[in-house]
């Protein structure tokens, strides 16, 4: 007999689609009860997310959340903090979990006047000082930065030391396809069966650095013939028509495969022989994580969280961000030396198996609920 779950978590989350945050999210809610905890999702209505979690039978509640600092969503946020009051105060959670730092304001303005309930905020992106101080974090009962550059800039912003804990993304293991066959994914996308394939597993914003990654592709190809690029991600689309369009001007269009949203990025990241992450900006890289899960060799930048995942010259190359012909000279110098990239691959995967499994990640989360909650939730049994 199962007993009551008596902590109940809120995360509230105010994207609609499904990237790297997402997927972690989905995996909290998952081990969440076996835990002690309840979950409940409050999110926008519709999208691919509302629609992952009713089909795993999440509960899940529906509210606006409009950008807080953007000029159009201030005639919304009076009655985004309502809504979210509302679902707050049937819910009654013992805890708050906001899944990153965009809605904390409203986060924090919807839970005043209700009995105190603490609040936890994510922060999954790089951050300036100054922008910790916009959003409020000093403000929050505990901070979850996902890399200690992350903390280091939260601290600067006045977040106290105290409230702050790295909470570093982790990975199932047994669930990671690390000997998948990438056969089929380069059939469907019309890559060739002999190409040597680089590739990247991001949503598609200006932040993920992919025109960098696309504007070292003629060095590339040139040092590489047989060389092909995989984009795997959806995401604000003027930005992928310029992607696009930079594709055409290069005459790359049979050599960029854009794969668009993907179920599972597993069969994606198996047609891959090399993982290329040239984000100019990056809280951390889950995507990053999954592709050393299945043994891939990894070049990445030097922004935020990166360089403490990628071993720079173990599991793989670290470059500066937005340096094309930096990036060009390490892709081309891996896909020319397959010993090397088996030798980072195996190297990588051994060391996310060490260090950012899903079970220490959600170790250091339940213990940080605890802390909050002041005590310990209750078993469940199965």
């Amino acid at each position: 007999m199962t007993e009551r779950r008596e902590h109940t978590v809120l995360f509230v989350h105010g994207i609609a689609e499904i990237g790297g945050a997402e997927r972690e999210l989905l995996v909290m809610l998952e081990r969440l009860p076996r835990r002690g905890y309840h979950p409940i999702v409050v999110c926008p209505d519709g999208g691919p997310l509302a629609q992952k979690l009713a089909r795993l039978g999440v509960e899940t509640r529906m509210a606006p959340m409009p950008p807080w600092r953007k000029l159009f969503a201030y005639p919304q946020r009076a009655g985004a903090v309502r809504a979210l009051r509302d679902v707050i105060a049937a819910a009654r959670p013992a805890l708050i979990h906001v899944n990153d730092i965009w809605w904390v304001p409203q986060a924090l303005r919807a839970a005043e006047g209700l009995p105190h309930i603490p609040i936890a905020a994510h922060v999954r992106q790089e951050i300036e000082p100054a922008k910790a101080r916009r959003y409020e974090l000093e403000r929050a009962d505990l901070v979850l930065p996902v890399s200690r550059q992350i903390q280091r800039s939260l601290e600067q912003g006045g977040v106290r030391p105290e409230r702050l804990r790295t909470l570093y993304s982790g990975l199932d293991m047994a669930r990671v396809m690390d000997q998948a066959d990438g056969r089929d994914a380069r059939r469907r996308f019309g890559i060739p069966a002999e190409a040597l394939v680089l590739g990247t597993v991001a949503n598609l914003f200006e932040r993920k650095g992919y025109e960098v990654m696309i504007q070292a592709l003629p060095e590339i190809v040139t040092a590489s013939p047989a060389a092909h690029c995989l984009i795997v991600g959806s995401g604000d689309a003027a930005y992928e028509a310029r992607l696009r369009a930079t594709v055409e001007v290069l005459g790359l269009e049979r050599r960029v495969h854009f794969a668009g949203f993907q179920e599972s990025v597993h069969p994606c990241l198996a047609a891959m022989d090399l993982y290329v992450h040239p984000a100019l900006m990056e809280g951390f890289g889950i995507a990053v994580l999954e592709a050393m899960a299945m043994r891939k060799p990894v070049v990445a930048t030097t922004t935020g969280g990166l360089p403490e995942i990628v071993q720079d010259g173990e599991t793989g190359m670290l470059v500066p961000s937005g340096d094309a012909g930096a990036l060009a000279g390490a892709v081309s110098s891996l896909l020319q030396n397959p010993g090397r990239r088996k030798q980072f691959g195996e190297a990588g995967r051994a060391r996310v198996a060490a260090h950012f499994t899903v079970e220490a990640m959600m170790d250091r989360l339940t213990s940080g609920y605890e802390t909050l909650i002041g005590q310990a939730a209750p078993a469940v049994s199965r």
